[in-house]
Order: structure tokens, then sequence, then C-alpha cells
């Protein structure tokens, strides 16, 4: 019998990430004149995030999968990610979301920019659920890219242009 503990033990550990991470990537579109947000999440974590905030089962990206989970990822994404366009806080759209092997990609617009001097972004992405989660952001506007590190006790960071 402990054979097959540790046989079952050692298949499990590629499906392990002790690592708590998440990544947003934020894309001033001059075209259509908005911000593209971009944001990776590891899907189980994610969801126990979902779980303890709405005593709720989600069973994302399964056939079981509740109807109106996207109103909670919305609602979740739109709390823990704020973004303050010259001082001015602006309301990200939901686009939509994707789900692959191990992450939920959520998709957000905000739209009608015309130009950033100042930019405030706040991340804390499971921050609350994890002491160790770091939250990257990659930020590209125009020719200019920046990239930020948040974590529990830095969850807010400013951009100059």
């Amino acid at each position: 019998m402990p054979i097959y503990i540790l046989i079952t033990f050692f298949n499990l550990i590629p499906f392990l990430h002790p690592v708590h991470i998440s990544l947003t990537q934020m894309d001033y579109n001059q075209k259509n004149k908005s911000i593209e947000l971009t944001h990776k999440i590891y899907v189980d974590d994610f969801e126990l995030a979902l779980k303890l905030y709405n005593d709720l089962e989600f069973r994302l990206g399964t056939e079981k999968e509740m109807a109106n989970s996207d109103e909670f990822i919305r609602k979740y994404i739109d709390t823990a990610v704020k973004v303050y366009l010259n001082g001015e806080e602006k309301q990200a759209n939901f686009i939509g979301r994707e789900i692959d092997f191990e992450a939920i990609w959520i998709f957000r617009e905000i739209e009608g920019v015309e130009k950033i001097s100042n930019l405030t972004i706040e991340n804390s992405i499971l921050t609350d659920l994890y002491d160790d989660q770091k939250n990257i952001l990659h930020l590209k506007y125009l020719d200019e890219k920046k990239s930020f590190l948040f974590k529990k006790d830095n969850t807010e960071e400013d951009a100059n242009f």
C-alpha cells in the first residue's frame, strides 16, 4: 500500500505550484484610445478566493461551472485591481475570460483614454489569501515600458509619463 501512496504523490508534483504569482499585462491601444488589461492567475488559487468570498463552488472550466460565474469573476477583479488615470478612478469593462490547463485569463478594457500623464495602479490579487503572493504588472504606453511588483505590503504603484 505505501508504494501506491508514493507513486500518487510523485505523479501530483508537476500539478502543485508552491509559487503564488499573477501576471497582468496593461497596454495602451492608441488606435482605440483604450487601456487593455489581461490578467493571468492560477485557476485553483483564483477559485479558492472566489469560494472564500462567496461560499460557493464555481468549478471554473468544467461542465459543472456555475452559470453566472463571470459576474463573480468581474466583481473580484474589479475590487482587486483598480486603475486611477490622472487622479481619477477608471472602471474597466469586463470583456471575457478563458481557462487553460492551469490559469484563468481575464480580459478587461478601459475606454476613452486620450492621454496618460499619471497612472496609479492598485493590485491586491490574492494578497489576502497568501502572504507570499506576488503580482507582476507589465505596462506599455506608446513607446514606454514599465514593470511593477506588487506584494501584500505593497499593493500600489505610480507611473508617470
